[in-house]
């Protein structure tokens, strides 16, 4: 079955970069341009040596970790980042795997790593994130030592900045070490959709199977829905056959009646249990909720009109910087409960899962944000690994591409926005699609496109958009 186990515990962490030396002879740049790229230097498999002071510098540290929270203040570094440094960084950590692994796939997933990583594991070079707030896997399975020790190495950049906030620098979030058959289901890759009809819920399912045997497959899916006591309310069983080395997608409807809804006020939650050949399994939290948009009566949750009181919340917490507990995220979602918020915008980027859990158990009404403004290949694949993580949360009720960009008022910007526009409802078409404009807000562009119309600030411009736009909902 499936492994996820937690290796946040014992990295090797050293602030600064770290000068490799280059040898004069054709050996050192023959063998640095094969897949084992990583011959010498911190993220080399074989023990290197470049002075002693180095090798002295390497500290143990545990996940989540931020090294720019630990500096001193001083003025001449900038103010919104908190007057500190921001240097790049080396992290690294052993692991061992077993012979039994040999049969598996293998993959690492970061929940978050500020700013920009590079990864390797084994001396290989195995990708590259560019994004401090997007969640990324990467599967190991080809260049995985079962039965040996095996090495992960990431070099952070912090350098480079992504937002007017402060930002902390590190492997900040939880990793993963993820162990499945070589049939399994998809990260993230089921995706629950209930339609109301009447009384009963049309709860439309896909599931994401992934083949990396040589070979076609035969699969059969199980799946179970079940309420928050363990009552199963619905189940079947798909079969079919995934091509190797490939992705299928199995599509089903399960029915269920008169389940208990989630709103503000009573965030009733359901489980969908999904096993695959009875090998790999997942779990999956859910819930049964109709959110609409009226451009003339408001919002409406499960045909009640509710009036959503928002705060807009940055990643980080005080003194802990960026690399904050999960029970500290969950300790802040319960007081801005408390003090009568039932809205939160992920301001600006994607927010720790366990944030997200927690906005679903405190009945929370959440527009979740992309953090680029791009339609790039990087612009998409973090659009889309936001949407894929965080469609199954019943607190999502939107999705924004983006917070107070120049472009928003330029036919470029149009353009940008209708692509990202389009791969958000491919993902998701059960969500509205918007963004959040400030300043020349009568000359935004975006807005022709947009299911929402997102205006921060500027108050006189809401009845001139009105007219413009009378079919759709202000916020």
């Amino acid at each position: 079955m499936r492994e996820n186990i937690c290796i946040d515990n014992g990295w090797q962490f050293r602030e600064g970069d770290i000068e490799i030396p280059q040898s004069r002879f054709k050996h050192y740049m023959y063998d640095h341009a094969k897949t084992e790229r990583a011959i010498t230097g911190p993220a080399a498999v074989r023990e290197y040596v470049t002075n002693i002071a180095i090798m002295e510098d390497w500290e143990t540290v545990d996940l989540p970790h931020d090294y720019v929270i630990r500096h001193t203040p001083e003025e001449k570094y900038n103010n919104t980042l908190g007057y500190l440094p921001y240097n790049n960084a080396w992290y690294k950590k052993k692991f061992s795997l077993s012979g039994e692994d040999r049969e598996k796939r293998i993959t690492l997933y970061f929940e978050g790593i500020a700013t920009h990583a590079t990864v390797y594991v084994n001396g290989c070079l195995m990708g590259h994130n560019y994004c401090g707030y997007t969640p990324f896997e990467i599967d190991i399975t080809d260049v995985a030592r079962p039965g040996e020790d095996n090495l992960v190495a990431v070099r952070v950049q912090a350098e480079e900045h992504e937002g007017w906030w402060y930002e902390g620098a590190g492997i900040y979030r939880h990793v993963w070490l993820t162990k499945t058959p070589l049939l399994c289901i998809e990260r993230h890759g089921v995706f629950i959709s209930p339609k109301r009809r009447g009384n009963t819920w049309d709860t439309e399912i896909k599931t994401e199977i992934r083949n990396e045997f040589f070979r076609d497959m035969g699969y059969e899916l199980k799946i179970t829905l079940s309420d928050a006591q363990g009552n199963e309310v619905a189940g079947c069983v798909l079969s079919g056959k995934a091509e190797r080395k490939s992705v299928v997608t199995a599509y089903t409807c399960l029915k269920v009646k008169s389940p208990k809804l989630w709103d503000t006020e009573n965030p009733n939650m359901y489980t969908a249990r999904v096993t695959l050949n009875g090998e790999d399994e997942i779990t999956v939290r859910f819930g049964f909720r109709e959110a609409v948009f009226d451009p003339d009566k408001g919002f409406f949750l499960n045909g009640k009109p509710v009036k959503i009181k928002g705060v807009c919340c940055h990643g980080d917490f005080g003194l802990t910087g960026k690399a904050v507990p999960d029970n500290i995220f969950r300790y802040r979602i319960g007081l801005l409960r408390e003090m009568g918020a039932n809205g939160y915008r992920c301001a600006h980027y994607p927010h720790a899962e366990a944030t997200m859990d927690a906005l679903d158990e405190n009945g929370f009404l959440v527009m979740a944000e992309t953090r680029w403004f791009e339609s790039t290949k990087e612009g998409l694949e973090q659009l889309s690994a936001l949407i894929r993580r965080d469609r199954n949360h019943p607190s999502v009720i939107m999705w924004s591409l983006g917070n107070e960009e120049p472009y928003f008022g330029r036919e470029q910007g149009k353009k940008i926005f209708a692509r990202m526009y389009a791969e958000a409802k491919r993902l998701d078409p059960t969500r509205p699609v918007m963004c959040a404009v400030a300043g020349r807000t009568e000359q935004a562009t975006v807005f022709d496109v947009s299911d929402i119309v997102g205006i921060n600030y500027n108050l006189p411009s809401f009845d001139v958009l009105r007219q413009r736009y009378p079919d759709k909902c202000f916020l």
